[in-house]
């Protein structure tokens, strides 16, 4: 049987990790266009797009990690 709240979590990190990822080529396209004389623009708008992603990826990374170290079970009082 596939348990899915595992498989939704690799989802959920493999996207988490593809946001920066065309972020950079976003901004490796920019930095080209740039130097084959277009505008200032594509690597400008190819830095903000990395830079969100990053912070997105930083705060879902985060929030992650408090979740996993939150006990799922309380213990009782004897």
């Amino acid at each position: 049987m596939v348990d899915f709240s595992t498989v939704m979590r690799r989802l959920d990190l493999l996207l988490d990790l593809m946001g920066p990822l065309v972020g950079v080529m976003v901004l490796w396209i920019g930095v080209q266009t740039h130097r084959e004389g277009g505008s200032i623009g594509w690597p400008v708008v190819g830095a903000a797009i990395l830079l969100v992603n990053l912070y997105v990826a930083g705060r879902r990374f985060v929030r992650h990690r408090k979740s996993a170290s939150v006990p799922t079970s309380t213990p009782t009082p004897e």
